[in-house]
């Protein structure tokens, strides 16, 4: 099948802007290494459907971005309801909880949730919904297991402890849940009498809503 590279230039432009704040048509041109005639297509076709705007010599994205992303979200089986458990996961061990599928590079996170107290730490890695984590990460290994089994990864520098479970029973799809503590929650056993646990009743629940799109 013929690739479509107008819907391939269209994107590439669109993935420019990430990390780039505000560019001008010249740095986006660079960016994407196309013509900036046909940068400026692109960008004047986007600004027409409401996605892009221009601020003087300045191009950004517009909120309107956002109906893709929660298109995509709903279409992953990132619901309501599982970004609660998610939410009811980070704030139980005062940490962050994430969603991952599988990656080419490793793992992406379809699904993020931090309790308030990790909000407010001054060292939080600067990850995202979206962001691909290396195979090395606990929730890359969490894809490789069978059920019962869990992986771990520490974060010396950041004295930061991932745990990761795969999603049983989540038909074509390979995911894993897992969650990112400071290295005080896991003191004595509580990690393999709790907090392992609680990661596979999740998995298990996150699983049998995405299978039923529950929303």
């Amino acid at each position: 099948m013929k690739n479509n590279r107008s819907i391939q230039r269209c994107l590439s432009i669109m993935r420019a802007f990430r990390g780039a704040g505000r560019p001008t048509l010249a740095e986006l041109a660079r960016a994407v290494d196309l013509p900036h005639a046909t940068v400026l297509r692109f960008l004047q076709t986007l600004e027409e459907e409401g996605y892009a705007a221009r601020e003087d010599s300045r191009w950004r994205l517009t909120p309107q971005v956002f109906e893709l992303g929660f298109a995509a979200m709903d279409s992953l089986g990132v619901t309501d309801a599982v970004q609660e458990i998610l939410q009811k996961l980070a704030d139980a061990y005062s940490g962050t909880s994430n969603l991952g599928e599988a990656n080419p590079e490793g793992v992406i996170i379809i699904g993020r949730a931090m309790a308030p107290a990790e909000r407010r730490r001054l060292v939080v890695m600067n990850l995202r919904v979206g962001s691909v984590l290396p195979p090395s990460s606990a929730l890359a290994g969490g894809l490789r297991l069978a059920a019962g089994q869990w992986s771990r990864y520490d974060y010396p520098d950041s004295n930061q402890v991932s745990v990761a479970v795969p999603l049983p029973q989540a038909g074509s799809r390979v995911l894993s849940v897992g969650i990112s503590v400071d290295v005080s929650e896991v003191v004595g056993n509580r990690l393999e009498a709790e907090m392992v646990p609680a990661l596979q009743r999740a998995a298990e629940t996150i699983s049998g809503v995405i299978r039923v799109g529950v929303v």
